[in-house]
């Protein structure tokens, strides 16, 4: 006697608005401070490359040659503005205008101050003492107010709207602490204690603003070592030129230092659907350093 072979169903479950429509950008605007930097002009181009219509603040007299190239490329797509971010009633009337003329659906607070402002010196060695009020309270205006200043006008537009992304940068050296070791025979300077501290605190006001801002999702995006080769480093007390960068990849558990194009796709990961359960987290991105 013959037996029926029962046909085995495979269920299948359909994911919703998979591929790069998860990731897609189109139709939201999104607004960054310090969009022409190094990491900034990376995430501008990956925003519109993704579809938004991006709002840049920058600084005066600063990114021009930048600004032009995206108005080139996307056109009708960037909207610049210039501000001194110090200048707390100039800002608010430069955030009061855009609220006018934009609704702002992702906001990316990016910009710092890397010099002696904030304590970054080349070949500083001894951080703790040479450590000043006037650097902690200048890393705190741009590590933590300027996120707080922005997140109070744009997040809490969004949150009366019903949704959208807040992304800080952040970094791995608000989750740890570096090393003296690292920098052990090289002119490159350790980073001041100022920079760790706020960008610690900006890791707790992005959970504190993800608690009380909801819907509205609020994430850190903290790199690691991604060193900037082109420009001004020095400026920076960062000195690549007598083997650092190989001494410090050695600490990475992928062996190697970044590069700024790998922040990107993180970025959009964040501002877009492709996160839409994700707030109040800290996205790594630093090859393994805070892992071991």
């Amino acid at each position: 006697m013959k037996r029926k072979m029962r046909k085995n169903k495979t269920r299948t479950h359909k994911v919703q608005n998979a591929g790069p429509s998860l990731f897609s950008l189109a139709g939201k605007t999104a607004l960054i401070t310090g969009g022409a930097g190094y990491f900034g002009k990376e995430f501008v181009r990956g925003l519109l490359d993704s579809g938004a219509r991006v709002i840049v603040i920058e600084k005066p007299e600063v990114g021009y040659e930048v600004r032009d190239s995206f108005k080139g490329e996307y056109p009708g797509r960037t909207f610049w503005h210039e501000v001194n971010l110090f200048d707390e009633k100039a800002t608010d009337k430069v955030y009061t205008k855009i609220l006018k003329e934009h609704q702002v659906d992702i906001l990316i607070n990016n910009a710092f101050v890397f010099g002696s402002q904030t304590g970054f010196y080349l070949r500083r060695r001894e951080t703790i003492k040479s450590a000043t009020h006037d650097e902690f309270r200048n890393a705190f205006e741009a590590g933590i107010w300027w996120a707080v200043q922005s997140t109070k006008k744009f997040g809490l537009a969004m949150k009366e709207r019903g949704g959208g992304s807040i992304i800080n940068i952040t970094s791995s050296l608000g989750v740890i602490a570096p090393s003296p070791t690292t920098y052990e025979g090289f002119k490159h300077s350790i980073n001041p204690p100022a920079y760790s501290v706020v960008k610690a605190g900006l890791l707790h006001w992005t959970r504190y603003s993800a608690s009380f801002l909801a819907p509205v999702r609020v994430n850190a995006l903290s790199p690691g070592a991604i060193p900037n080769l082109k420009e001004g480093h020095h400026k920076a007390g960062k000195e690549y030129d007598d083997g650092f960068l190989p001494s410090l990849a050695k600490k990475m558990v992928l062996s190697r230092c970044g590069k700024v194009h790998e922040l990107v796709g993180p970025l959009i990961f964040l501002a877009s659907d492709a996160s839409s359960y994700v707030t109040g987290h800290n996205l790594l991105v630093d090859g393994g350093w805070t892992v071991i």
